[in-house]
């Protein structure tokens, strides 16, 4: 699928992937800066009162800039270095990626089930993070990230109307899950598979960085699963859309159950905050296992049957 002999020794494709990656950080971090003076003043912003700025940024009439900060950002921070990456190591960019792969009608509906089934499992998994035992003071930096990211997620979600609704959805649901997965499979996951030549520690390592990337001690199994079961969804068919979507119903029942929480005057933080008991966990993992196990039969099928056709048609 790949070229036999890389551009570049594995070193040198970890250096470029750095590089990019802190290229990328630095643009964000400029469209943020940028963004952010257009609602308030350059003396407001230099004393780094996050409250203040959320603050701001949830009035009505910054809201959308709000959500194009957002957008942009993890475009320049996710998709940019992704892209510019397999463009440089591979004479085949979309391939190295997995954005060619035919897409079966199967295939997708197990990936529904697999996302569906994977929110009780997360949900399970968000109770067993809560009570690992952690010292106090830890507890309380942790506590302040969440409820600083909790703040983002609901200043980005305020919805007031279907308008509202469609747009959180393409911003917080749809374009995160394609810039993400373009960077943690596409680029990160398939350079690691490459280079430690052990798909397992590969997918391992990409969902580790995947949860730890978004600063929240008290949602890190939930997304340390999550990423390993994208990850082995992308490993199985060797196709990036697949994962996409699973990422983007993930995203996208979370902004829904937002919404009509909103709509019905219940408490979206309760929305954010729900879980389910340990067991609940356990017998979701059993589920999840068994879809995996037919999704990677069905990938199997699909990948010998997509090869000995591309080889009669050479």
């Amino acid at each position: 699928m790949f070229d036999n002999k890389p551009r570049y020794s594995y070193f040198g494709q970890f250096g470029i992937l750095i590089g990019l990656l802190g290229v990328g950080m630095i643009l964000a971090a400029i469209i943020q800066m940028l963004f952010a003076l257009s609602m308030m003043s350059m003396a407001e912003l230099m004393l780094g009162d996050t409250k203040k700025l959320l603050s701001v940024m949830s009035q009505p009439e910054n809201i959308n800039k709000a959500r194009l900060m957002q957008m942009l950002g993890t475009f320049a921070m996710f998709f940019l270095p992704a892209f510019l990456f397999a463009l440089l190591i591979s004479k085949k960019p979309l391939d190295y990626l997995g954005l060619k792969k035919q897409t079966h009608l199967n295939q997708i509906l197990l990936v529904i089930a697999i996302a569906i089934t994977a929110l009780f499992l997360s949900g399970g998994l968000g109770e067993l993070n809560k009570i690992i035992p952690i010292p106090q003071n830890w507890a309380v930096k942790f506590k302040a990230m969440e409820d600083n990211y909790s703040e983002q997620v609901m200043m980005l979600s305020n919805m007031s109307s279907f308008t509202d609704y469609l747009i959180s959805l393409i911003m917080i649901a749809i374009l995160p899950a394609i810039f993400e997965e373009l960077l943690f499979r596409g680029a990160l996951q398939q350079f690691f598979i490459n280079w430690f030549n052990n798909p397992h520690i590969a997918i391992f390592v990409t969902s580790f960085l995947f949860s730890i990337i978004h600063f929240s001690y008290y949602g890190f199994l939930p997304r340390l699963a999550l990423g390993l079961m994208l990850g082995y969804i992308y490993y199985f068919s060797k196709n990036i859309k697949l994962s996409m979507l699973m990422h983007f119903i993930n995203n996208g029942i979370a902004i829904t159950a937002l919404y009509f929480a909103t709509k019905n005057g219940g408490d979206p933080k309760k929305v954010m905050d729900e879980s389910y008991p340990i067991w609940v966990a356990a017998i979701t993992l059993v589920i999840v296992l068994y879809l995996f196990q037919k999704y990677k039969n069905i990938c199997s099928i699909k990948n010998e049957t997509n090869t000995t056709n591309d080889f009669n048609i050479e």
